[in-house]
């Protein structure tokens, strides 16, 4: 009997295969499905694209700053100190493996999915069949990442680079994201490394703040100013060495035999992984793949780093008001409520100063001052910072019977909503672009024409938060990643489309190199359009369609 109840009737393979065919068999549609969401947006992006490209250069021959393309022309000052290439490569390789290894150990680089983990990890087989698949498909997107990474930079960086160099540089870059990932998963076998989430998250934080402090630092420094020769030391930076071996150096391909030991060491004890461990990584997974999809740059940053931790914060913010009417009692409490969570998430402002400072970053590196790179990256770091502050809004639309309980009308407190991120949004754009302006870039009328662009990118913030949901009650369309509901795509476009509108005169200025007067009213006009679209209260499907041919909708006894 008891051999009976010990025996494997199915192999772990066997219950895994049958898996997948079982989910290929509930398959309701395909990529065309999702492609036809988007068509409708990717058509008036590029169209816009289109028309601001053919703004940029009419601008740039009326303003006469040249004849020279907008993708080679440099946005930085004549004379500006720029930052070594060997100092931004090698801070752009420390933060790259202090964010992998953060996210490695955060989402465990032995992972399942969260029915996987219901479904399987209970079955009397052993637990390697189902660990086993997931640990080497997970080693793929790290190889993949190194050579993305470290294949440029070798090709940038080295002397005198050669095919072979280079691919032993990307062999090098492949050792050391495997070595990262054995660190992790090793550290997840044992259940230890909890102070290395910390170390690795405030690498990821500080280091590229580095660049924009050394760039000022040099500018005013004369001859006391960071040269290459300082920096040399940087090369040796254990996650510099691809750099050292693009140039010659074969003493760090040892990286690949110690990561190779590690993984090797990994895979033998791979049952030692307890089940709380694969379903803590499951469930920080699927947090982070729906914080993709619904594109909220806090919860996925959370989803990404560390765990939260634990506490209790001293901020207190009045929320009683007795002076006034109930009208402007109300508006004051829900607004202080608004600062005091912000107030009470310092991640989260420390988030949004970092991205402020990103596209400095970028202008500080030599060779890299490009204007339309310095666009894309404050477009990025625009919607980013935009949506890391509507944290509230998103817990509104998906709780509006908090709303509803104020005593306001649904419009007002949307506009209520709007404050805080507008207040934000309207400091941090000045901070971006006074922090490029410091650095060369820019001018102090575009730093007026950003100011100007603020308060729509805090509408943009509540047209993401107040997005229409996913409709999951439609057949679902099958992906690799798993089913993905109709919808999503589109509403994952919305909120960098009204970042886009915004920002449009700021960008074309930026890349064209000088501000029209005309600038201005066109700015205003934009923001103000935006912020009525981003204010604007939808109507429920019910108050929009009351029925069949204008009749009151018969609801089901």
């Amino acid at each position: 009997m008891a051999n009976m109840q010990t025996s494997e009737r199915f192999s772990a393979k066997e219950i895994r295969q049958y898996t997948f065919r079982a989910g290929l068999s509930r398959t309701q549609g395909g990529l065309m499905e999702l492609i036809s969401e988007v068509y409708t947006s990717l058509l008036g992006a590029l169209t816009l694209l289109t028309m601001a490209g053919a703004l940029i250069v009419a601008l740039r021959h009326s303003l006469g700053v040249g004849d020279e393309s907008v993708l080679l022309a440099s946005a930085v000052a004549p004379g500006f100190h720029s930052v070594t290439l060997l100092q931004a490569s090698a801070t752009v390789l420390l933060t790259l493996a202090a964010a992998l290894l953060s996210v490695e150990m955060n989402m465990g680089p032995v992972a399942m999915t969260l029915p996987q983990t219901a479904w399987w990890l209970g079955l009397p087989v052993r637990r390697r069949g189902f660990i086993q698949p997931g640990f080497l498909k997970s080693l793929l997107w790290p190889t993949g990442a190194a050579i993305a990474v470290a294949v440029p930079l070798a090709l940038g960086m080295a002397f005198s680079p050669t095919p072979g160099s280079i691919a032993l540089a990307a062999l090098c870059g492949i050792g050391l994201a495997w070595l990262l990932f054995g660190l992790a998963a090793w550290c997840q076998i044992t259940g230890s490394g909890k102070w290395l989430k910390k170390v690795t998250g405030t690498i990821t934080v500080l280091a590229p703040l580095t660049l924009v402090a050394t760039a000022l630092y040099n500018n005013v420094a004369g001859a006391g100013a960071i040269t290459g020769a300082n920096t040399a030391w940087l090369e040796y930076l254990p996650t510099s060495w691809p750099l050292l071996v693009a140039d010659g150096a074969m003493w760090p391909l040892l990286l690949v035999a110690l990561a190779l030991g590690l993984l090797a060491l990994v895979y033998l004890n791979l049952e030692r992984i307890t089940t709380s461990a694969l379903k803590s990584s499951a469930a920080a997974g699927a947090y982070a793949a729906g914080s993709l999809l619904s594109m909220d740059a806090t919860e996925l940053s959370r989803s990404l780093g560390a765990a939260p931790s634990t506490g209790s914060s001293r901020i207190r913010l009045k929320l009683i008001f007795k002076n006034g009417t109930l009208l402007s009692r109300s508006v004051k409490t829900l607004i202080s409520t608004h600062a005091t969570m912000a107030l009470r998430s310092p991640a989260m402002l420390l988030r949004v100063v970092v991205l402020a400072v990103i596209p400095a970053s970028l202008a500080s590196v030599e060779f890299l001052g490009n204007a339309v790179l310095i666009a894309v990256a404050v477009f990025l770091c625009a919607y980013i910072a935009a949506t890391t502050m509507g944290a509230t809004a998103r817990f509104s639309a998906g709780n509006p019977a908090v709303d509803a309980l104020m005593p306001l009308p649904a419009k007002t407190v949307r506009l209520v909503h709007y404050v805080v991120p507008a207040t934000v949004m309207t400091v941090w754009a000045p901070v971006c672009f006074g922090l490029l302006l410091a650095l060369g870039v820019g001018s102090p009328a575009l730093l007026v024409l950003s100011l100007l662009a603020g308060p729509g990118l805090g509408a943009a913030t509540l047209r993401a938060g107040f997005r229409p949901a996913p409709d999951w009650n439609m057949p679902a369309v099958a992906s690799p990643t798993g089913p993905i509901p109709t919808g999503a795509i589109r509403s994952f476009l919305i909120g960098p489309d009204l970042t886009l509108i915004v920002l449009l005169p700021v960008l074309i200025c930026l890349i064209s190199g000088g501000v029209p007067a005309i600038a201005f009213p066109i700015q205003l006009s934009l923001t103000l359009l935006t912020y009525k679209w981003g204010t604007h209260v939808r109507k429920p499907k019910s108050a929009k369609n009351p029925g069949l041919f204008g009749t009151p909708a018969v609801s089901a006894k």
